[in-house]
């Protein structure tokens, strides 16, 4: 005989994606029910609700994480950018 419990029927709504190594999460994605459907609302990682930003609309919790870490990596490789081109607050001139 399988052991039933009520846990069983409880499903989630909302999941915190963390990249090792790394203190806070860095999205949410949430499972809402728009015009009779399942969609999953993608936004980034924030305290409050104020301070996070949309990133998307997804069919399934899949596709929302592809695309979470999609903005994860070209936040990162825009935040190298932008430290390479700076050092110290001033321009730097790269091939002079």
């Amino acid at each position: 005989m399988v052991e039933w419990h009520p846990r069983r029927l409880a499903t989630a709504t909302e999941w915190l994606l963390r990249v090792p190594g790394q203190p806070e999460p860095i999205a949410v994605i949430r499972r809402l029910r728009i015009e009779g459907r399942h969609v999953f609302r993608a936004v980034t990682w924030a305290p409050t609700s104020a301070g996070r930003e949309l990133i998307g609309y997804y069919r399934s919790g899949d596709a929302a994480a592809e695309a979470v870490w999609r903005h994860h990596i070209a936040q990162q490789a825009s935040r190298h950018d932008e430290a390479s081109r700076t050092h110290g607050g001033s321009a730097r001139h790269v091939g002079r």
